[in-house]
């Protein structure tokens, strides 16, 4: 269970550390290092991995295992003007290519996730969308005329409908994978989430408490990766 930005402030107010280091800023000056910054910084970042990770099992959002897998933290580098850490999905790694499609949501054809970014602009079904159902369909064991659904197969909606078009068209990863380009794919958040709770106006007070004085929090996107 990954700890609060204020459980983590708790702590570190309570060994009297950022009342000694908030106190002056010749402290922060005078040294040029702060441990105790870096490692708030870096508690930080690892809380907000372990965040994403629970909201990924919470929410049961993950079939291979590979957005729970891929998520990494970087190391903390000092550059001239402050910190930088890189957190999210490294550009090379299968769950880079979608975790933000599962994280925003996206916008079906006919219906679905409105204000997502992304959206499905038609029903066609390319081979590589097929391929990646088709897996979908053989790892959970969904078979034409099944009537025993587990409970991660009873959250996909219209299952009975899916099953009877797939009789039509032979298919049953051609039939799910239109319904999905009709309805879209639903937000879950769970990465958005996990930054606004560990980099917010908390986290900012925080690392501000620490050196003494106000600071701002860059958040930056890198291709593929909220970084």
């Amino acid at each position: 269970m990954p700890k609060s930005i204020k459980q983590l402030q708790a702590e570190l107010l309570s060994s009297g550390t950022l009342d000694k280091l908030g106190a002056s800023k010749q402290d922060f000056t005078a040294i040029q290092s702060l441990p105790v910054l870096e490692q708030y910084l870096i508690l930080a970042a690892a809380n907000f991995i372990q965040k994403v990770k629970d909201n990924i099992e919470v929410l049961g959002i993950s079939d291979t295992g590979a957005l729970s897998d891929d998520i990494a933290q970087g190391d903390l580098i000092k550059e001239t003007n402050g910190y930088s850490i890189s957190l999210g999905y490294p550009v090379n790694s299968k769950a880079a290519k979608y975790y933000d499609f599962v994280n925003k949501g996206v916008k079906g054809f006919k219906s679905g996730t409105p204000n997502s970014p992304y959206s499905f602009k038609n029903l066609g079904v390319g081979r590589s969308m097929l391929k990646n159902i088709s897996s979908w369909v053989n790892r959970n064991g969904i078979k034409r005329n099944d009537v025993s659904i587990t409970k991660r197969q009873s959250k996909r909606e219209s299952l009975s409908k899916m099953v009877s078009e797939a009789s039509k068209k032979k298919s049953i990863a051609y039939a799910v994978a239109v319904n999905i380009k009709k309805k879209g794919l639903k937000k879950t958040g769970y990465f958005d989430n996990a930054v606004n709770s560990y980099f917010g106006s908390d986290f900012a007070s925080g690392v501000s408490k620490i050196i003494g004085q106000d600071i701002k929090v860059l958040i930056r996107q890198n291709g593929n990766n909220n970084q």
